[in-house]
């Protein structure tokens, strides 16, 4: 990683492969959503609205039957002519949240890390029963259709970000205590 790139998300982010809609009143962007985090979600997209425009990202949580909205603003745009392995889009932070949506967020981020975290657990077995790998990605349905070598990578990869402590959950713990 650029040795001059500073992280400025206060949460980290896990996958989220849904359908995305954004719009500024003017513009609107549909499409998927390739990260969420607490803060704010990535949209995959070769159209982004304009760095720094505000408006409304909506979504439906998996297992959830209504959309949940959000109040956001464009803060970094993706567009990489040189990489076609590199996802283009726009980062969205939330700005505005309705307390019921934010608490709909924070418990389908606590449940997806919590199956992280147990998954990676069954993937550390020399032979992990396939049954038991299969009861997470009932829940981590992006992960399906991975061979075990790369499925044992993946979510190693995505409980690392885990072991780090980010600033915006230290400063939300001590608000809570």
């Amino acid at each position: 990683m650029d040795r001059n790139f500073i992280e400025k998300r206060r949460f980290y982010r896990l996958p989220f492969i849904e359908s995305i809609l954004t719009t500024d009143g003017q513009n609107t962007v549909v499409g998927r959503a390739l990260n969420i985090g607490r803060g704010g979600v990535f949209q995959k997209t070769l159209k982004p609205l304009p760095i720094g425009s505000v408006g409304l990202v909506g979504f439906i949580l998996p297992g959830q039957e209504k959309s949940i909205s959000f109040k956001a603003k464009v803060a970094h745009l993706v567009f990489d002519r040189q990489r076609a392995e590199v996802d283009c889009g726009m980062g969205l932070q939330f700005i505005e949240v309705e307390p019921e949506h934010q608490k709909l967020l924070d418990e389908f981020i606590e449940n997806e890390k919590a199956a992280y975290l147990s998954l990676d657990k069954v993937l550390k077995n020399r032979r992990p029963e396939g049954t038991d790998i299969e009861r997470y990605l009932k829940q981590l349905t992006h992960l399906r259709g991975m061979d075990l070598s790369s499925l044992r990578y993946r979510v190693a990869r995505i409980c690392t970000i885990f072991e780090t402590n980010y600033l915006g959950e230290l400063e939300s713990a001590g608000r809570n205590s």
